[in-house]
């Protein structure tokens, strides 16, 4: 049985069609804020100020946001958050899987809006007609679990729910729970990993 919640509902999504009509603006956008990013990171690395372990919060937003709304530019995420978890950072780790999560969720509207303006490139991944019946058949438990998951099929599992018109509100709540679960186990993963390398030297 169809999942309501998969079903096209173009006529209450206000936002996305907002965007998707303004998809020059927001492609802009997203570039500025990726090449901002990147150039940033790329001075701040060559001046020795750029450490994944003492980013911080608004670092692994910022990553997680700009990795996650370009594929093309793949930034170590999960790397940011697991370096902020040393206990010299001195970061607690829900709010640090908070931050991490939250920019990655924001930063997959792209694949959804990709998606949700019909465009015919990205749906030629082998993995698209899957995870398109998938999202359309069971609604947020395949985002759910995809975005939990450290998997790079949940960028195709996006264009999918952008093309069937699902809910971009019900997208971003369910992608960010599916995104900060998947941080808080990588963050205590890596403290107690990096405790236990740390006893070991």
């Amino acid at each position: 049985m169809q999942d309501d919640n998969a079903r096209p509902d173009r006529e209450r999504n206000a936002l996305a069609d907002w965007l998707a009509g303004h998809g020059t603006a927001v492609q802009i956008a997203v570039w500025v804020v990726v090449i901002a990013s990147v150039g940033l990171g790329a001075v701040m690395w060559a001046t020795g100020r750029l450490d994944v372990q003492g980013v911080g919060y608004a670092g692994a937003f910022a990553v997680n946001l700009v990795g996650s709304a370009s594929i093309l530019i793949p930034l170590p995420g999960i790397a940011v958050v697991c370096g902020g978890t040393v206990e010299e950072a001195r970061l607690n780790l829900v709010l640090l899987a908070l931050a991490g999560g939250t920019g990655s969720a924001i930063g997959e509207i792209t694949g959804y809006l990709a998606g949700y303006s019909g465009s015919a490139l990205v749906q030629r991944s082998k993995h698209y007609a899957r995870l398109h019946g998938w999202v359309e058949h069971h609604g947020a438990a395949p985002l759910f679990v995809l975005a939990a998951l450290p998997l790079p099929l949940f960028d195709v599992a996006a264009i999918a729910a952008g093309s069937l018109g699902y809910s971009l509100r019900r997208f971003l709540v369910v992608v960010l729970a599916g995104k900060v679960v998947k941080y808080i186990a990588v963050a205590y993963a890596c403290r107690v990993g990096i405790d236990w390398l740390t006893e070991l030297g």
